[in-house]
């Protein structure tokens, strides 16, 4: 870029010339009328940029046109409207005295100075008649050039022009320094989770920083197995995705193991039955698996070793029984209870072997297996790119399984993750990961989970959304609702896309809490839906984006954008030179 030539205002000054500033106009948004020869350009949603001088100072002011409107005084007299309800016409007070005026809110501003386009506030409005233009691709590849961590996984909305992104990761160098929290919002078919999977090769770019991705449907584990878009972009960037099933990670927190085996019916099949004689039970089975004074000669562990005798072993169980039964009396006083929960530990042991099993399963570190802390390390340390896999299809026939010990298993790879993460911080380190979480209101909903593991899962995920910030510890929420969300978490976000299908009822109530009022509902409201457009033949997947998120809106102004083609577009941005980030 010369120092001496004003290379921006170049182009925009040969960019197409299609309105002039009216009257009112403000510091937030201007109003323009458009020129005639451009009365019949479909111009809502796309952006224009005007030049003007403040402090003596070249300045350009972008903003996106959110709505266009009519006027005609004349026609508006009763005598006129008269003659239009029955001629349908009145030359030539109708068409020629039409005018048409463009709203346009303002996303940024930049200055020219010393040969360099810097960000800048605007603290005027420019004159009327000052000329507006079209926004293209020319101009915006001239704002972005020496800008770093710019990416494209979209286009201005009802444009050709390739929206740049700010993306960067969440490390010291280079980064931002802090963890960002990212919503994907719209209903189903909106194309949030194409979306989500572009914002994960995106992030995957960076060598520095981790991500792991939960899967409650198999999506992206499927994509990964069968070799789609997913594998070839990660692989592009020399990331080699690792994918785990939820019944593959070997549990070790003695916490989980109680709620687990309390929610497997083995107590109940023991003959305990209030909550007070559960909790002395599991008090007793975990003094007995976790201190060696207790043990009987042999040793076992729920995280074992080579040597011990895992805790699924059925000598090793039988050896927990004779225990269970030796110390009944911490159990129940009473001798009526005592006499039932030894009958049974005499007569049921293979029913109660069956449960326990099926529970010491996910504790048992075999082959194919990953224990939790080394999970935990791969993505903390070697900073690799994790897929969880937390559909049903995962799950073994040989565990015990549901969704309330879906909720344990994730609350404790969330509780390590953020104990990871304090330890960093402490050494003034950053953790530098971005955990996707899809189907998000599954896990932190509106309303208080009647279920208490899912209690306990909400309340780790709302307190990690609130302080993981510093720690370079980012969260991506992909939900098909807004108001279904958890508010707290929603109010922690930095960046929201909003898809298509939150036009309605609670939703659009949520939403105004997030961005507040303003046309940019209009706009929003206007999308269509993708799947009419894919019945008719086309595809497109329309945004709204709120947030410090692009070049084009550095005040964090919403900005409307079609999605890239996952399958097609997204993969061939790399090819085009002109928008490669540097």
């Amino acid at each position: 870029m010369s120092e001496s030539v004003n290379d921006l205002g170049t182009k925009v000054q040969n960019g197409e010339w299609i309105g002039v500033i009216g009257s009112p106009s403000y510091s937030h948004s201007l109003g323009a009328d458009l020129l005639e020869g451009a009365y019949e350009k479909g111009i809502v949603g796309n952006f224009c940029i005007t030049e003007s001088k403040q402090d003596g100072i070249p300045i350009y002011i972008l903003g996106q046109v959110v709505s266009v409107s009519l006027a005609n005084p004349y026609v508006e007299r009763h005598s006129v409207r008269k003659i239009t309800s029955v001629r349908g016409r009145a030359p030539p007070l109708t068409e020629q005295h039409d005018v048409r005026l463009m709203d346009i809110l303002v996303g940024s501003v930049y200055s020219w100075k010393d040969g360099k386009i810097l960000p800048d506030e605007l603290g005027s409005v420019p004159s009327t008649g000052t000329k507006i233009y079209l926004l293209n691709q020319e101009i915006v590849d001239e704002l972005v050039r020496e800008q770093t961590g710019i990416f494209y996984v979209g286009k201005l909305y009802n444009t050709d022009i390739y929206l740049p992104m700010f993306f960067k990761h969440f490390g010291k160098d280079g980064g931002l320094g802090e963890g960002y929290h990212i919503g994907i919002f719209g209903k189903s078919g909106s194309g949030k989770s194409y979306l989500a999977r572009m914002l994960i090769s995106v992030y995957a770019k960076f060598k520095e920083m981790s991500v792991l991705a939960l899967d409650p449907v198999g999506e992206y584990a499927r994509e990964v197995r069968n070799k789609g878009p997913l594998l070839d972009l990660l692989g592009n960037v020399g990331r080699v995705p690792e994918m785990y099933p939820i019944s593959g990670i070997c549990l070790s927190s003695p916490t989980s193991f109680q709620r687990i085996l309390l929610r497997s019916g083995f107590l109940h099949q023991l003959g305990v039955v209030t909550d007070e004689n559960k909790q002395n039970t599991l008090d007793l089975i975990e003094t007995f698996l976790t201190q060696p004074a207790a043990r009987p000669p042999l040793t076992y562990g729920i995280q074992t070793v080579q040597g011990q005798v895992p805790i699924n072993h059925q000598a090793a169980f039988n050896n927990l029984l004779d225990y269970l039964g030796q110390k009944i009396d911490q159990i129940y006083v009473s001798k009526d209870p005592q006499q039932r929960v030894l009958g049974n530990i005499q007569n049921r042991r293979q029913v109660l072997y069956d449960i326990w099993s099926s529970v010491a399963e996910l504790f048992v570190p075999t082959q194919g297996k990953v224990k939790i802390d080394s999970l935990i390390e791969r993505i903390c340390q070697q900073k690799c790119i994790v897929i969880i896999d937390v559909s049903e299809a995962a799950v073994t026939s040989r565990i015990f399984w549901g969704p309330e010990v879906m909720a344990i298993v994730l609350n404790e790879i969330f509780t390590k993750l953020r104990t990871a993460a304090e330890t960093l911080y402490r050494r003034e380190e950053l953790l530098n990961l971005l955990v996707v979480v899809d189907e998000a209101h599954r896990f932190i909903p509106s309303e208080r989970p009647a279920d208490e593991d899912f209690e306990t899962l909400k309340v780790t995920l709302t307190t990690a959304a609130r302080e993981t910030r510093k720690y370079g510890f980012g969260w991506l929420f992909v939900s098909t609702s807004i108001a279904g969300l958890e508010f707290e978490v929603l109010k922690q976000m930095r960046i929201c896309f909003f898809g298509y299908g939150l036009s309605w009822g609670g939703e659009i109530r949520a939403m105004r809490e997030l961005i507040g009022e303003g046309r940019y509902l209009d706009l929003y409201q206007s999308f269509r839906d993708p799947a009419t457009l894919l019945t008719m033949g086309g595809k497109q997947y329309p945004f709204m984006v709120y947030g410090p998120v692009s070049p084009l809106s550095v005040s964090g102004a919403p900005l409307f954008f079609n999605a890239l083609d996952y399958f097609n577009e997204f993969p061939a941005i790399d090819q085009r030179k002109s928008v490669l980030p540097k």
